[in-house]
């Protein structure tokens, strides 16, 4: 069991440096949420620390093979778990309500490619004000002709852009398994 609970921990832990890492090569930095949009950082840097620190110490106790080492390291899980389920809560996309009068929808992460076109402030207002104005209507024609492209139709979005949110969601239930062989590899060592 010891060795399993190594295994899934390592697995969990490789999901997580790719995750941390496409992050941070994104420019993403930790702000802190009164500041803005995103995580204090010892929310974002807390988590991996205390689930790396909980490896290394699960390590020693394969190693070793002392009891209270496997305590430890299934405690240092507790709370990373627990900071791992608050980044989860707070990167979640939710809904946002219409924007004012002018009903624009706001695209969040998890739109689809034809959501996040529309986004840009199209509304129907807009659209039947252009279409009774011949002028306008001119000028949006010739917007829309200009907008289309000159080649062939481009590729839909790749489906691995689809799939981004099941990396996450690998990670958490590869960190719930790891926590609970941990646990039970605790209560049952002697």
């Amino acid at each position: 069991m010891a060795i399993a609970t190594l295994i899934t921990w390592l697995f969990t832990a490789s999901i997580g440096a790719y995750m941390l890492r496409t992050w941070i090569t994104r420019g993403a930095r930790p702000v802190q949420r009164g500041a803005g949009d995103g995580l204090p950082p010892l929310v974002v840097y807390g988590h991996p620390s205390l689930a790396l620190t909980g490896l290394a110490v699960w390590i020693s106790y394969v190693a070793a093979g002392w009891t209270a080492l496997a305590w430890v390291a299934a405690c240092l899980l507790m709370p990373a778990v627990g900071l791992g389920i608050a980044m989860v809560t707070l990167w979640t996309p939710y809904p946002v309500p219409a924007a004012g009068a002018a009903g624009l929808a706001v695209g969040g992460m998890l739109a689809t490619p034809a959501e996040d076109a529309l986004a840009g402030g199209l509304t129907d207002e807009i659209l039947r004000r252009a279409l009774t104005d011949d002028a306008l209507a001119a000028r949006l024609a010739d917007e829309v002709l200009a907008s289309v492209p000159a080649g062939p139709a481009a590729a839909a979005t790749a489906p691995r852009a689809y799939l981004a949110p099941l990396i996450p969601a690998v990670h958490g239930a590869a960190a719930l398994t790891t926590f609970l062989l941990a646990l039970v590899t605790a209560v049952s060592a002697r």
